[in-house]
């Protein structure tokens, strides 16, 4: 997660998702951004409260105050994350895992079935086997900060940042770099095709985008999920 102390705001990166575009976004608009875990971007809403508490607990300055993550009191004040179609998201980081120049090869298994595996067994390890976090999960729908997250859908990320900003209580709001994007046309319904019942099990994995994701306003605090 990437956090701003002064203006206690957050960005959560769940992975091919945009991520790197938006971290580069939020580096603008917040300088003393940080990620809370150096080599990290991809940590978990829960987790990140976790830390920020522990932190903050550590903090001894004449004017702090012991904080605990409530729901009267969550903290960052506002978290933002983005959606993705979860196969096409799936799609992404197969591709991206297959030819990422890792300076030593990767031993997780996971990771593993991208580069050496076939597209059938990475979806089968990443929703099957579970290895693959949900959306509902990584951002911790229902938990304490779930009321101050603002979720953007990949497509309309561009077109909805100016609302977000509004919330964000931004003067000036940065363009938006697009970095680490795909250079291409993919052909979805060939990986489709060679997932063949996978792709229902997709569906099923990520249930909770399909039903209820998809109507998550930018700029608006998400409903809580059903």
């Amino acid at each position: 997660m990437l956090y701003s102390r002064a203006s206690r705001v957050a960005f959560a990166h769940y992975p091919k998702t945009g991520g790197t575009s938006l971290q580069h976004w939020f580096r603008q608009a917040f300088p003393d951004a940080r990620l809370l875990v150096p080599d990290n971007p991809h940590l978990p809403v829960r987790t990140a409260l976790e830390m920020i508490a522990a932190d903050d607990r550590q903090d001894r300055r004449p004017r702090w105050r012991p904080w605990r993550v409530t729901p009267q009191e969550p903290r960052p004040r506002i978290i933002v994350g983005v959606l993705r179609e979860p196969f096409e998201m799936l799609v992404s980081l197969f591709e991206y895992w297959r030819d990422f120049p890792f300076p030593v090869e990767p031993t997780a298994a996971f990771i593993r079935a991208a580069r050496r595996g076939t597209f059938v067994d990475f979806v089968h390890m990443a929703v099957v086997d579970g290895q693959l976090p949900t959306y509902e999960w990584f951002f911790d729908v229902g938990g304490p900060a779930w009321p101050n997250t603002r979720l953007l859908a990949l497509q309309t990320m561009e077109a909805t940042l100016p609302s977000v900003a509004r919330d964000l209580r931004l003067r000036r709001v940065p363009c938006l770099e697009h970095r680490n994007s795909h250079r291409g046309i993919r052909d979805l319904d060939a990986y489709r095709d060679a997932a063949g019942n996978l792709v229902d099990r997709v569906h099923e994995y990520f249930t909770w985008y399909y039903t209820h994701g998809t109507g998550l306003v930018a700029g608006k605090p998400p409903g809580r999920a059903a």
